[in-house]
């Protein structure tokens, strides 16, 4: 029952937790393929298109919108955020567009920022793409190696399926409440 409801609702929410700044949710899905749950080459290629489509998505409401945008939301560390990482990318362009990526919690301000900054769309495309290979590639196959910690202290794993996929939604919990609290906290 368990497999038959990542079977079908799997890969959907490695799409949606992708598209909006996914480590952990592309970690825990690439654990789930070494456990045999979800294959692996379906979560690499979810995690690819969704990073690369979700970041065109938050680079063109950036180009569009742009400062409009950011002004209208009450949450100044939007802002703050972004002004902080437009600062960086006159002095450090190349150096931005290969490390948003790797920066957890800039990675959606950034693409606001340099949607707003000088940058050449096409050049953005095809750096994006680069850098979505290059990190669901990291992320996803970092997860299913990690899975096989899981398989070398349980002898069973299917036997505490219930377990893992509890104790690893927790985790990914417990990540994103910590970084919400951070966040409220620093700008608050």
């Amino acid at each position: 029952m368990l497999e038959a409801i990542l079977a079908q609702y799997g890969l959907i929410a490695v799409f949606l937790g992708t598209f909006l700044e996914g480590e952990i949710v592309v970690i825990a899905a690439g654990i789930l393929a070494n456990l045999g749950f979800i294959a692996l080459p379906s979560v690499f290629a979810v995690a690819l298109c969704a990073t690369f489509l979700g970041d065109q998505f938050f680079f063109y409401i950036g180009r569009k919108k742009g400062t409009e945008f950011l002004e209208k939301r009450h949450r100044r560390h939007w802002r703050k955020r972004a002004d902080r990482v437009h600062d960086l990318i006159h002095n450090h362009q190349n150096k931005i567009l290969f490390g948003y990526r790797f920066l957890y919690g800039l990675r959606i301000p950034t693409l606001f920022a340099l949607g707003t900054s000088e940058l050449p769309t096409k050049k953005f495309v095809f750096l994006n793409l680069i850098n979505s290979v290059v990190w669901s590639t990291l992320f996803v196959l970092g997860g299913y190696f990690f899975g096989d910690v899981f398989t070398l202290y349980f002898d069973n794993v299917k036997a505490y399926e219930k377990e893992i996929l509890i104790g690893v939604a927790i985790v990914a919990v417990l990540v994103w409440a910590a970084s919400w609290l951070r966040n409220r906290e620093e700008y608050n």
